[in-house]
């Protein structure tokens, strides 16, 4: 069964953090793993800000002084880890009144109402996240973290 993996629980996992073992044992729960655009694009941007230390207008001076080799390094790791645990794209929907729909729904930030949006448009019941707002969904199951 297809599950759809958060931004949190990658990023977790290619940059050590309290949560990283956590990622790792979440990760190793799912068999068709699952990612979208917007979620890439957050993986990106997040780790980018973390290595960088700066978010906004100040991280894209940062990349347009050129990428730092820690930079590099990441996103490298990152398409490796797309490219070995076999993670599926798949497109989010173009209705953009059912993420309105969403955000209002289930209180949501747009970004992870356009999940929320994405996973139903695609049949997908599981997600595997570190957010806790995401239980607020009635169609979508929270993997959990085993022992």
């Amino acid at each position: 069964m297809a599950v759809l993996i958060d931004a949190n629980v990658i990023i977790s996992f290619l940059i050590r953090s309290e949560k990283t073992e956590e990622a790792k044992r979440l990760l190793e729960r799912v068999e068709e793993p699952v990612l979208s655009m917007n979620i890439i694009e957050e993986i990106v941007y997040v780790g980018l800000s973390l290595i960088y230390g700066v978010r906004g207008f100040k991280l894209r001076e940062k990349i347009a002084e050129g990428i730092c080799e820690e930079a590099e390094r990441f996103l490298n790791t990152l398409a490796s880890f797309l490219d070995e645990y076999d993670i599926k794209i798949v497109s989010i929907p173009k209705n953009f009144d059912e993420m309105l729909r969403i955000v209002k729904e289930y209180r949501l930030l747009p970004n992870d109402a356009l999940i929320v949006a994405t996973c139903k448009h695609h049949g997908i019941s599981k997600i595997a996240t570190f957010d806790e707002d995401f239980k607020r969904v009635d169609f979508l199951d929270v993997l959990e973290i085993e022992g």
